[in-house]
């Protein structure tokens, strides 16, 4: 039986479903409207969303509880005007789901009026998915019972996107940062906050990852880097990631960015997301950035004695 697709709100082409072994899925990409300046169709959260939704497929009747080995591709070959976005899962093991995501340029024939792909795939990013029938209990063992989910709510962001659905772009920043200050070196804090604007975009059912947090915590990874290099950065890789329950809705979380490690404009991060009531929501590990040079030939540096740091440091 083919899936309803509005219970995945980025999927619009369910195309073969295997339940429990494989899915194929895709999105048409409007360009350059949904392309950034590193034509990327969606911000990276929202590529791990539309990625995970498609592993989702295999697995409906689970919740998403984690993933590994997630990997970014550069990409330097140019989409033409139509394209579509392509997500491949298949089955590794019990609960454990790998997803391939890529772009494919597409022409409409002019004598069949049917769509052809006309190149080859431009790899956006990959990882493996892992799926359970509830989620994990957070590191604190006294609050395992708090956040045991009940048995009849399995579906992931019900309480935190509780809107119909609608029409509109997906903004590039999906979080509103209300405050954010250095520490201490090499760690970064800020309250996040859901934006309502999200509600509008994307219907109530079958988020997976939550992306307006994950963009939230992406975007303080980001300047933490840029608090010690003085350049931009883009996200390459994540070791793993966890998931312990989904955000409330309207619920105010605090994100918690270390920097674990850096060279040769490589950087290593680790990332925590705590609810309001201080229980990690989401931990985020092994977060790999890679710097993006600035136009000037010489930045303006921040007012940190970063060098001598930076240089000391080792990946690990």
């Amino acid at each position: 039986m083919q899936p309803d697709t509005s219970q995945y709100p980025l999927l619009e082409d369910v195309s073969e479903v295997f339940r429990g072994e494989s899915a194929v899925a895709k999105r048409d990409v409007c360009l350059p409207r949904e392309l950034d300046e590193e034509t990327r169709p969606l911000p990276a959260s929202m590529e791990l969303e539309f990625l995970a939704e498609v592993g989702a497929l295999v697995y409906p009747d689970r919740v998403l509880v984690g993933m590994r080995d997630v990997r970014w591709f550069l990409r330097s070959s140019q989409p033409s005007s139509a394209a579509r976005l392509v997500g491949r899962a298949r089955r590794e093991a019990d609960g454990e789901v790998s997803v391939f995501l890529s772009v494919e340029t597409v022409s409409a024939g002019a004598s069949t009026g049917h769509e052809e792909m006309t190149e080859e795939p431009i790899p956006v990013c990959r990882a493996i998915l892992q799926f359970a029938h509830a989620y994990g209990p957070a590191p604190w063992p006294q609050q395992q019972q708090m956040l045991a989910p009940k048995s009849e709510n399995l579906q992931n962001g019900r309480q935190l996107y509780t809107s119909a659905g609608g029409q509109g772009d997906v903004p590039e920043s999906l979080q509103v940062i209300s405050w954010a200050r250095l520490c201490e070196l090499g760690r970064i804090q800020g309250g996040l906050v859901h934006p309502r604007v999200m509600s509008k975009v994307l219907p109530a059912s079958r988020i997976q990852v939550a992306p307006a947090a994950m963009e939230g915590a992406l975007h303080m990874v980001k300047w933490l880097w840029y608090a010690f290099s003085g350049e931009g950065s883009r996200e390459m890789a994540i070791s793993e990631a966890t998931w312990f329950r989904m955000p409330r809705r309207d619920e105010r979380l605090m994100c918690d960015a270390r920097l674990s490690g850096a060279s040769s404009g490589l950087a290593s991060f680790d990332a925590h997301l705590l609810g309001q009531d201080g229980i990690p929501v989401l931990e985020l590990r092994g977060i790999g950035m890679a710097s993006l040079p600035s136009e000037d030939v010489t930045p303006t540096l921040p007012r940190l004695a970063w060098q001598s740091f930076v240089k000391s440091l080792t990946p690990r």
